[in-house]
């Protein structure tokens, strides 16, 4: 009996150093786990308060969720957490990313809330880089972030990229990857939407952070979120990286001829489909027609994608089709 007492105990206590010895391993890889979360606008200056539909304003609301991921996450071991902003101040976008980097930021997640002029959207959405690394960073936290949302009973509209003149189309996306931070824009849903507006009335602003939070700490367990800090590209500046002159996976070709061929926008398409894609610039480039079908597929979310891709000089879009070919995108 005695024997088999201390077979008993000996198996338990090997339970105990095993499982002891996980929660230590976890600890040390959330000890490198620093989250910075930005309350979207705030402040009097022009978009201070972002959008108003009584009774919601979107600067106390962003202000109030952050606040309240912060208390959960502060209480995960490991988890450093920080805000760009704990009062209702003006901060620019370039000094929130500065700031997020002053703190070695691994993420940097603005809060915000939707609105539409027809009042007609619904859902919860996230956006994230279009450059390599980056956007796969911000895709896997986004979808665990929206898993969360789901479960409340939001509709998802997805995890989201958006490129401008500039690179990224949002600002503080362009600067949180300018000085090397993961950096995404988690709208949490429209509160001009009746439907919206009742499951917020119905969870409050606390069950809208929870969700967050557990998005976050899902993807911080995860091997996306072990990765960071080791996964993660150099910073990329605002301006396009140098490119040769034209794409490679294009042949050389001739200009069309005037009344020929042409996409929406009227770039000229010659017999085998390349595409001669003039900037507003001036700068010409020709792009097969497998290019130029995968150029626009980066702007399927939108109504017409031509129109977007139409403002990009050519430097962004080889850049682009570089990563993409090797398979950064």
């Amino acid at each position: 009996m005695k024997r088999n007492i201390g077979r008993l105990l000996w198996i338990f206590g090997l339970f105990l150093l095993v499982f002891s010895g996980t929660l230590v391993l976890e600890t040390e890889r959330a000890e490198a786990a620093v989250v910075v979360l930005d309350p979207g606008h705030g402040g009097a200056g022009t978009g201070g308060p972002g959008c108003i539909y009584p009774p919601y304003m979107e600067k106390l609301l962003t202000l109030e969720v952050a606040s309240r991921i912060k208390d959960e996450l502060s209480a995960v071991p490991g988890v450093t957490v920080y805000m760009t902003r704990t009062v209702d101040k003006e901060m620019s976008l370039v000094e929130r990313a500065l700031y997020a980097k002053s703190v070695g930021a691994d993420l940097l997640i603005s809060i915000h809330f939707n609105a539409s002029g027809p009042h007609d959207k619904t859902g919860t959405e996230v956006w994230t880089s279009a450059f390599p690394g980056y956007m796969q960073t911000g895709y896997a936290l986004g979808q665990q972030i929206l898993s969360r949302f789901t479960a409340l009973g939001f509709s998802s509209k997805g995890v989201k990229m958006k490129l401008g003149n500039s690179g990224d189309y949002y600002g503080i996306i362009r600067y949180g990857v300018s000085v090397g931070i993961p950096t995404v824009i988690v709208e949490q849903c429209f509160i001009d939407y009746p439907a919206d507006r009742a499951i917020m009335a119905s969870v409050g602003l606390s069950g809208l952070a929870h969700a967050d939070a557990q998005g976050i700490i899902s993807f911080l367990n995860s091997d996306a979120g072990k990765a960071l800090g080791s996964g993660v590209p150099a910073p990329v500046t605002p301006a396009a990286p140098a490119v040769p002159a034209a794409s490679a996976a294009a042949p050389a070709a001739a200009a069309p001829a005037a009344g020929g061929p042409a996409t929406k926008y009227g770039f000229p398409i010659d017999a085998a489909g390349n595409v001669t894609y003039t900037d507003g610039s001036g700068v010409s480039a020709v792009f097969s027609q497998a290019d130029w079908n995968w150029l626009l597929s980066n702007y399927s979310h939108t109504d017409d994608p031509e129109y977007f891709l139409k403002s990009l000089p050519v430097s962004d879009l080889q850049a682009l089709l570089q990563r993409h070919a090797a398979g950064q995108l």
